[in-house]
This record gives structure tokens, C-alpha cells and sequence, in this order.
């Protein structure tokens, strides 16, 4: 059942996903995280988050599951993609609150980064940035990315390079699309040199 339902979300065909959750449960076989996660995706696919998250928040531990990151990154991603990563910022703090459930890792807080820059909000994502620093969660290059290509794209390139920098300085590597970024940048303003 867990194959077919993800088959049928990656086919874009929700209903059948949830057709299927549903013959799961009425024969009578156990779920398990992954299980949860096909339908979480599927729901989310269908437009029907609030659902999801009543799923994550409360059905899943009736059905002995326990939430993990990776079901917890389905909804913050599909919030994102939504243009609700305010919600997807709440979520995100009640798992840092919940430690003993489920914890946010770097891809849960990088997906929020970057919803929030998709968003226009820079400041916001700037500040969740710094939080999970603070955390003691290490930026990867993906959550390094996102940062500058923001940063490009308001034209703030002093920070862009600042991030630069303190990405060097931890030990990640740029890759092409960072160098893009910062050429992006530069030369949007003109500043051919620096380019």
C-alpha cells in the first residue's frame, strides 16, 4: 500500500492516495511513519493542509506513529509553497519546542528560510536564519544559497558577501550556483568589477 500511495501522489492523483489510506485502514493493516507521509503528501497535493496537519498533530499517535522530521518538512514545504510561511514559522518553533518528539533540522529550517525570502520577506528570514545559528544547527550549502541568492536579489550585496565569508569560514564550500548568485548581483547594479 505504501508504494501505490506514493506512486499515486508522485502521479499527481491524490484521491487515489487517499482511496488507498482508506483500503489500508479497512483491512485492517498497521500504518507506520511511512505510510503517514505518503498520505500527508497526498493531502497536501489535494490542497487540504489543515488535514494534514491534524494528522501530524494528533491522528498520528492515535495510529502509533510518531512524527518524525521528514513528515514534519511535508507541511512546512507545502505551507512555503502556499505563501503561508508565517504558519510554516509556527509550526517550525512548536518542533523546537517539542524536543523530545521531534527536533528541526537544517532542511526544516532551510525550507522556512527560503519560503520567507520567496515571500519577499527578508528580514523575517533573516532573523530565522540567525535562530538557527543560535539552535546549534549548522547552515549547508543549500540554506547558504538561499541566503545570498535573497540577499542578491535585494541588491544587499554587503550581506551577501558577508554570508559568503562566513560560509568560507565554517568550512562550506561555494558551488556554481552561489558564484551565479553573486555575479547576479553585481552586475544587476552595475558593478562590473566586482562581477
Amino acid at each position: 500500500y505504501g508504494i501505490l500511495m506514493d506512486c499515486c501522489t508522485r502521479a499527481h492523483r491524490p484521491e487515489l492516495t487517499l482511496a488507498f489510506f482508506g483500503q489500508l485502514l479497512k483491512a485492517g493493516l498497521g500504518v507506520d511513519t511511512i505510510i503517514i507521509s505518503n498520505l500527508l503528501k497526498g493531502l497536501c497535493e489535494a490542497k487540504r493542509i489543515d488535514e494534514a496537519l491534524g494528522i501530524l498533530l494528533h491522528r498520528m499517535s492515535e495510529l502509533g506513529c510518531v512524527p518524525d522530521v521528514f513528515s514534519y518538512c511535508i507541511l512546512l514545504k507545502s505551507f512555503c509553497n502556499d505563501g503561508k510561511s508565517g504558519q510554516a514559522d509556527e509550526l517550525l518553533r512548536m518542533m523546537a519546542e517539542r524536543k523530545a518528539v521531534c527536533s528541526p533540522d537544517v532542511v526544516a529550517y532551510t525550507t522556512v528560510i527560503d519560503g520567507f525570502f520567496k515571500e519577499g520577506n527578508v528580514n523575517k528570514a533573516c532573523d530565522l536564519f540567525n535562530d538557527m545559528v543560535q539552535q546549534g544547527i549548522y547552515p549547508n550549502l543549500m540554506t547558504y544559497n538561499s541566503v545570498v541568492d535573497a540577499l542578491c536579489k535585494a541588491r544587499a550585496m554587503d550581506k551577501a558577501e558577508a554570508v559568503l565569508r562566513q560560509m568560507v569560514d565554517k568550512g562550506v564550500q561555494p558551488d556554481r550556483r552561489m558564484y551565479n548568485n553573486l555575479i547576479y548581483g553585481y552586475s544587476s547594479w552595475g558593478q562590473w568589477k566586482e562581477a
